[in-house]
């Protein structure tokens, strides 16, 4: 990577994980700041102004968090690369990418197309299947219908039996997700998961352990296991949590783990990620892999699980980082 980059990085905005957004920017600001980098972190959420991630609101301001103005612009265009650590929302779909396409800026990620699908759980899961990569299934639910709604729950319930997860089609860190164990979950699970995003996946839920695989520039990491105390990693257990505990590589066999690396660069070329992003997996009891979703711009805090698998083969946060830019770079 080039010595005294500009590097713009992207965080906060405005959808649900904006906190989460704020952390992982910092990290990253910081992290290239350290390294000799000229980097701020600019917020969608605050005008497209350059913030201090203590000094901004949580809640964003709404009323200035449209197209970049010419301010905004000026930031975006000047830099030699923008690192997007935007999560959920207009922020990971595509649609702050598309924007970046639009001012010709270099940036760190997918294309707006491929972020689109990687977003939405129903779209990822339909290639997931046709490529014969196993994941969990489901149905869909489109548009608000509280008689369909009521109708297909119950279908759901009947033909995959319960647990349940009921989650926001379009949404990251399991915002809106719930884990139904009774029938009388099922309708205020899905008004939940509504009040997130206007379609709902309603899936199978699988049993058993919860993995994740890293691909870094086009090379799967390590396989990484979560152990939740509660059983669910939601986001609670994510972000509020200091009970996980986090085993990298994972202790599995050597064939499952590489059959999760090989699902997980499957997944990664099926929605055309680039540069970087991580792959969610269940291990059920018979030792089969169930691809939960993929994640097109995952966190970068210390307690993040990419930065952990990373570790674990030699990369440090500067390498990673390091490695994320020079892929990027190489495409412009």
């Amino acid at each position: 990577m080039e010595a005294a980059m500009k590097v713009v990085v992207l965080a906060g905005g405005v959808s649900a994980e904006r906190e989460i957004s704020l952390a992982s920017g910092k990290a990253v600001r910081e992290t290239l700041r350290n390294a000799g980098h000229e980097a701020d972190i600019v917020d969608p959420g605050s005008g497209w102004k350059v913030v201090e991630p203590h000094e901004v609101p949580l809640e964003a301001n709404r009323t200035s968090c449209g197209l970049p103005g010419g301010e905004g612009t000026g930031l975006l265009t000047a830099a030699d690369i923008v690192f997007n650590t935007l999560h959920g929302g207009q922020g990971e779909d595509g649609t702050v990418n598309a924007v970046l396409e639009l001012l010709g800026v270099p940036y760190v990620g997918g294309k707006p197309a491929a972020c689109a699908a990687a977003m939405d759980k129903a779209t990822s899961k339909m290639l997931f299947s046709q490529a014969g990569v196993p994941t969990p299934d489901y149905i869909l639910l489109d548009g608000w219908n509280r008689g369909l709604w009521t109708d297909s729950l119950a279908e759901a319930a009947g033909r995959f039996g319960l647990p349940l997860v009921v989650k926001p089609a379009e949404e990251g860190s399991t915002v809106g997700l719930t884990k139904v164990e009774s029938d009388d979950q099922l309708f205020p699970a899905a008004e939940e998961a509504a009040r997130f995003s206007r379609r709902v996946v309603v899936e199978k839920f699988i049993a058993g352990r919860e993995l994740t695989v890293g691909v870094v520039a086009d090379e799967a990491l390590p396989v990484l296991e979560v152990i939740v105390p509660g059983g669910l990693y939601d986001f609670e257990a994510k972000y509020r949590s200091h009970d996980n505990k986090y085993i990298c590589p994972a202790e599995i066999d050597p064939e499952v783990a590489e059959e999760a690396q090989k699902f997980a660069l499957l997944a990664f070329d099926l929605l055309g990620l680039l540069d970087y992003s991580r792959i969610d997996f269940r291990l059920d009891d018979r030792g089969g892999l169930w691809c939960l979703e993929a994640n097109n711009q995952p966190g970068m805090t210390s307690s993040s699980l990419l930065p952990k698998a990373a570790a674990v083969s030699g990369l440090e946060l500067p390498g990673l980082l390091e490695k994320i830019i020079a892929s990027a770079l190489s495409r412009y």
